[in-house]
């Protein structure tokens, strides 16, 4: 039996990593945040060991855990410190989720429809644009489809085991986004509507200990720094009692759009329509526990959206995998009934999730999982090619249109990585560099600055006009535009003192 599986699980496996292998490397994406934990991936190589991870974007005192800088420092071990031996790894990784989705929809119903799902998730637009962001958030897939794995062997296979992998998910989970912990309430109604027989004392300890090592990093983190996390955490909820419930009628939207049909005018019809199959099957006895536990997985990838109104799209990590089951169940009723049907519905989820994947992943993600677009890192290269071309073997001054303004992060990675290695030497940093400054040479007096000068400009979405004026008033001050070139969306001037 398990010879099979496996049989029948490697080709959707193999599907699933072609998928996510469309190409690459074009499409690899490297913006601030990828290149500030590569860079910090390297520091812990050198014996920089982190107890905090990536700073969030919603407070300075929240981070989730390190485990990302440690995932990639691995990498980086047996790889080398490549951003190509990273994007191979989160494709591999990303694709791997079939073997879970499998196990999971055979446990609920039977191996099938855990079949079905588990080719949904290796053909899913949504799951494929995971593969292409590296950075924490997409890690938590896997430990997610964990969590859901062992609660549905503690539910369905009565299996106390079950509550161990669960709890040992989730806190790895959490490790990669604090947002997880909105799991912990989706746990206890799962277990408060299943009550599942006689958990022993053991196995309830045995969970609590995994998740509380699973966690470890946030609570050395909160006694080091004196409990700022809680405190923020706690602040937060007192002064924010407002919720976005048209965020989450958004977030279903795109789950249907990105994960079953492609097309925004038929999503809420289809919503509604597998709303009523949900009722339908919801009365009826022997499902009555399936759709409830599928309806709470679903749920709990709603709630942050519900409390935050954002259109990020990686709150929701796991989440869809639920509606993937589901429409896999509902093939499966439906094929006893009407073969054409059920391959018409079939072929179609396949062919609108093949043709995003086609048309869209060529670009990196989407712009619900990024600010900037077209950071890709063949234009990257590009761009220093040009630099060190033109430097003909001199030094050379490097200043750039950045996001964050006024961060050289991301080019100064780049640099080290790509340019040094293939030219042997690193050009001086003109101008601010706040945050993560890398190990390029800071000059902020022009007086000092070699003759040969590059501006890199980033895509500017998110900068203020005012700040972009600025910026150019003071280039344009000191030197000016003697070539310009772009390369995708990026632009780089060729600049010479006056």
């Amino acid at each position: 039996m398990f010879k099979l599986s496996l049989r029948l699980l490697t080709p959707i496996f193999l599907l699933a990593l072609i998928l996510r292998w469309l190409y690459f490397p074009d499409n690899i994406y490297i913006g601030f945040d990828q290149a500030r934990d590569l860079t910090v991936a390297q520091e812990i190589l050198q014996g920089h060991l982190k107890v905090l991870g990536p700073p969030s974007a919603a407070s300075d005192k929240l981070f989730p855990g390190p485990l990302v800088y440690y995932v990639h420092a691995a990498v980086f071990f047996l790889f080398g410190p490549s951003p190509l031996a990273t994007a191979i790894f989160y494709k591999i990784y990303q694709a791997l989720g079939v073997v879970l989705v499998f196990l999971i929809g055979k446990i609920i119903f039977e191996k099938k429809i855990g079949l079905l799902a588990a080719l949904f998730y290796g053909i899913s637009y949504e799951q494929s644009q995971y593969s292409l962001f590296l950075s924490h958030q997409p890690l938590a897939i896997l430990p997610v489809l964990v969590f859901y794995w062992g609660l549905s062997k503690l539910i369905f296979e009565k299996d106390q085991r079950g509550l161990i992998i669960a709890l040992g998910g989730l806190g790895l989970a959490i490790q990669f986004h604090y947002v997880f912990i909105l799991l912990l309430p989706i746990l206890l109604l799962i277990v408060i509507f299943h009550r599942p027989h006689q958990l022993k004392f053991k196995n309830i300890f045995l969970a609590g200990v995994i998740f509380l090592l699973a966690i470890s990093t946030y609570i050395i983190a909160e006694i080091k720094f004196g409990f700022r996390f809680t405190s923020t955490i706690l602040s937060i909820g007192q002064h924010s009692s407002k919720i976005y419930p048209e965020w989450v009628l958004f977030t279903i939207n795109r789950f249907f759009h990105d994960n079953i049909l492609a097309d925004y005018k038929i999503t809420p019809l289809i919503a509604l329509l597998f709303l009523g199959a949900l009722i339908y099957f919801f009365v009826q006895k022997q499902y009555k526990e399936k759709i409830i536990f599928l309806m709470l997985w679903f749920a709990g990838g709603l709630i942050p959206y519900l409390l935050a109104g954002t259109p990020s799209y990686y709150y929701s990590v796991g989440a869809p995998v639920s509606l993937l089951i589901f429409t896999s169940f509902l093939i499966w009723k439906i094929s006893d009934k009407n073969l054409a049907l059920t391959l018409m519905i079939s072929f179609l989820i396949i062919g609108s999730n093949l043709y995003q994947i086609i048309n869209l992943n060529k670009f990196g993600p989407n712009k619900d999982f990024i600010i900037q677009p077209g950071m890709l890192l063949t234009d990257q290269i590009k761009v220093l090619d040009y630099t060190y071309e033109k430097s003909k073997g001199e030094n050379f001054a490097v200043n750039g249109l950045t996001i964050p303004l006024n961060v050289n992060t991301t080019w100064s990675y780049l640099f080290e990585w790509y340019g040094e290695n293939k030219y042997n030497y690193l050009p001086v940093w003109a101008g601010a560099a706040a945050g993560f400054p890398g190990n390029l040479k800071i000059e902020t007096n022009r007086s000092n600055l070699p003759k040969i000068r590059f501006t890199i400009i980033e895509p500017t979405v998110g900068i203020g006009e005012s700040q972009i004026e600025d910026f150019f008033k003071e280039e344009n001050y000191f030197t000016k535009v003697v070539e310009e070139k772009h390369f995708g969306t990026l632009t780089v001037q060729l600049r010479e003192p006056y």
